[in-house]
């Protein structure tokens, strides 16, 4: 029987290990690094107090992405193309030697281009719809107008009513009903976007805890390594039926109570204080999980709220049109502009007649957006799809056969149209990466892995990336496979590692704290402070971190930016911030951590090297 009891040495490097998935899951996914001797966020304020700021200046960033994935042995990669195509051309022969993420073969990118242009085609058709609609809810008023004749006379059959449109808007009512139609049509598309960040916010609390939660498992199956815990509790039975007196002959005699099984794992004490700290960090990341669910109930239930408000102020302007045109001065044009608004011969009950013959709701307004979200997330599929005209080796080694040919037809994820290559023994790291991150993550970037079985950090390469969705859960995501650089560390297959992915970076240049970024779709901007007023700038983002986030364009070093504006009111109630971040909005100030909570105690009390807090955190 193999001894099992540990050394004092390899119980230090087991606390030395969890300590750090402890810090790591702590970290939860900020991922900035500040590198080169650290950043100063030089926070200030205004002159009157009422802006908190800070200096646009020069540091380093480093921007990763954070996840979590699985080690395999690297012997045979059967490598094939993960979308569909045609095969443009063939790099490698039999025999050749190739290293990893170098070029196998490539598609031809027609069909992949094409499908790029039809989505951003879908895309500028949902955009188109929802403008039409939003000028249909005010088709009497005067801007609007001429460019919603079409819609308005195919909702409510109105060609015939044009001569007289001119005359609502006149009424100093109809124009005021007007303007808070498309108050409330604004309001409710701003509270859309908080709705669906509040979502994204959540997805991604939901996606950290449980990254935190498999750490505290990993540390409970590295200290108690039972691999069968249940016939723990029926073994007497077991014992004294099945195994009789060979399971009895072979223990000592002092261990006959339930002992021959189950010895030889529970010799392996677990540290309590690990257990119970990576515990408490999977119970803090399900609370903050809590929280941001807690936060979106609340954006949905305001959205609701705006949504019911733009249907009264469209009732409210139908309404104010019937009895403009009801008016004695427009009696003749009274049945006419009545008449197809409505079957009904009374024109004074605008209000239900108005719900019938006007389609376009609220509802239909946020599912307009909704539909232009989904068409730029296929835009950014179809966009993503390109890079894989591209076959890459996901390891070093030698080819070993071709099975395709220019010209020949493929299918994404072909198990017979591949490149064979065959490596020396090695490692790779499958994980996955979602939707939100999969743009940024490209072949031949570098990564740190980290895995229970040894104290080492190991540094890999991403070798090929997948285009398939592997996700169960609504929100896609797409598999990255690393080849992990030549190491004498002893590694296991299927064992789990910690992986960070660095996707772009730069030393000494221009950077403000993230938190003054506010980020709308693809556009960026920031507010600086000039004279005591604040003014809304566009700029392009470099690297982005959790802390600092490059500015290629838009500033200046100097430049003083808003961080929070002190006047605003603050949300009631506490929240963790699980460290996400650009999700709009100020960010919330984290609660302390949990009583007793030691991090790297063994270094004076203080954070791990390399360690940055959130900014103003």
């Amino acid at each position: 029987m193999p001894e099992q009891t540990a050394s004092p040495s390899l119980a230090r490097r087991r606390r030395t290990r969890r300590r750090r998935m402890v810090a790591l899951g702590a970290a939860g996914a900020v991922v900035l690094v500040a590198a080169g001797g650290g950043v100063a966020l030089a926070v200030g304020g205004s002159d009157d107090g009422r802006y908190r700021t800070a200096t646009a200046e020069r540091a380093s960033v480093e921007q990763v992405v954070d996840t979590v994935g699985t080690i395999a042995s690297a012997n045979r990669r059967d490598a094939s193309f993960s979308v569909d195509g045609t095969v443009a051309d063939v790099r490698v022969t039999v025999g050749q030697v190739v290293g990893a993420g170098d070029v196998l073969a490539t598609l031809d990118t027609e069909a992949l281009q094409g499908a790029v242009e039809r989505a951003e085609a879908d895309l500028a058709a949902a955009q188109q719809q929802l403008s039409d609609h939003l000028d249909a809810q005010t088709s009497s008023d005067p801007t609007p107008s001429p460019s919603t004749s079409s819609l308005t006379s195919a909702d409510t059959d109105e060609p015939a009513d044009d001569p007289t449109a001119p005359a609502d808007p006149a009424d100093p009512a109809v124009e005021r009903a007007a303007a808070e139609v498309r108050a409330a049509q604004q309001a409710l598309l701003d509270q859309y976007r908080l709705t669906a960040d509040a979502l994204d916010a959540s997805g991604e609390s939901v996606s950290a805890s449980q990254a935190t939660c498999a750490a505290f498992l990993a540390v409970v199956a590295g200290d108690v390594d039972t691999p069968d815990p249940t016939p723990t509790a029926t073994e007497p039975p077991a014992t004294d039926t099945t195994d009789t007196t060979d399971a009895t002959d072979t223990t000592d005699p002092t261990d006959t109570t339930g002992a021959p099984v189950t010895d030889e794992p529970s010799t392996a004490e677990p540290d309590p204080t690990v257990v119970e700290q990576a515990l408490a960090d999977c119970q803090a990341a399900l609370t903050g999980t809590l929280d941001a669910q807690t936060a979106t109930d609340a954006e949905q239930q305001a959205l609701l709220t705006l949504a019911a408000a733009l249907d009264e102020a469209v009732r409210a302007l139908q309404e104010a049109e019937t009895r403009s045109s009801s008016s004695p001065t427009t009696t003749t044009s009274g049945p006419s502009t009545s008449s197809p608004s409505t079957d009904t011969p009374s024109p004074s009950t605008p209000s239900p007649s108005g719900d019938t013959t006007t389609t376009v709701t609220a509802a239909t307004i946020v599912a307009d957006q909704a539909a232009i979200d989904l068409a730029e997330a296929n835009v950014t599929l179809a966009q993503s799809r390109l890079p894989f005209a591209t076959l890459t080796s996901p390891i070093a080694g030698t080819v070993a056969a071709v099975s395709l040919a220019p010209g020949d037809a493929v299918t994404a994820s072909s198990t017979t149209v591949v490149v064979t290559v065959l490596g020396p023994d090695g490692y790779t790291v499958t994980t996955s990466v979602p939707l939100t991150s999969i743009d940024i993550v490209e072949v031949g970037q570098t990564a740190q892995v980290t895995t229970p079985s040894t104290d080492a950090t190991l540094t890999g390469t991403v070798s090929s990336i997948g285009v398939l969705d592997t996700s169960t859960t609504a929100d896609p995501a797409y598999t990255v496979e690393l080849a992990v650089d030549p190491t004498d560390e002893r590694l296991y297959d299927d064992a789990s590692a910690q992986v960070r992915i660095t996707v772009a970076g730069a030393d000494e240049v221009l950077t403000v704290p993230t938190s003054a970024v506010h980020v709308d779709g693809t556009t960026a901007t920031v507010q600086v402070l000039e004279g005591g007023t604040p003014t809304e700038v566009t700029v392009t983002r470099g690297a982005v971190g959790a802390e600092r986030t490059e500015i290629t364009d838009g500033l200046a070093v100097g430049d003083e930016v808003v961080l929070a504006d002190l006047d605003e009111p603050i949300e009631s109630g506490t929240s963790a911030t699980t460290g996400l971040s650009g999700l709009g909005g100020d960010q919330v100030e984290m609660p302390g951590p949990p009583e007793g909570f030691v991090m790297n105690g063994d270094l004076g009390g203080g954070p791990p090297a390399g360690f940055t807090q959130r900014d103003g955190g």
